[in-house]
């Protein structure tokens, strides 16, 4: 998998189909193989999100398979 965005937003994709890059986002180049561990990080913000979104744009009719995804908070002194 290559080119893929992880993506932060208030909107529930149930509700309201995500947009690929129409929400706050950082894009990964690097290739990932098969159970690889690819790891995201945003700027620091004081904005809240309630669901991380996970997309790549395909030429074709195809889908990401993800097994597992763990989001972490950073810590405050």
């Amino acid at each position: 998998m290559t080119g893929f965005v992880v993506g932060l937003t208030n909107d529930d994709p149930a509700v309201t189909t995500p947009v690929f890059k129409q929400y706050r986002y950082v894009q990964h180049a690097d290739i990932f193989f098969p159970s690889t561990t690819a790891a995201m990080s945003f700027d620091q913000t004081s904005d809240t999100f309630r669901y991380v979104i996970i997309q790549n744009q395909f030429a074709g009719r195809n889908a990401i398979c993800i097994a597992e995804v763990k989001v972490f908070l950073r810590g405050k002194a």
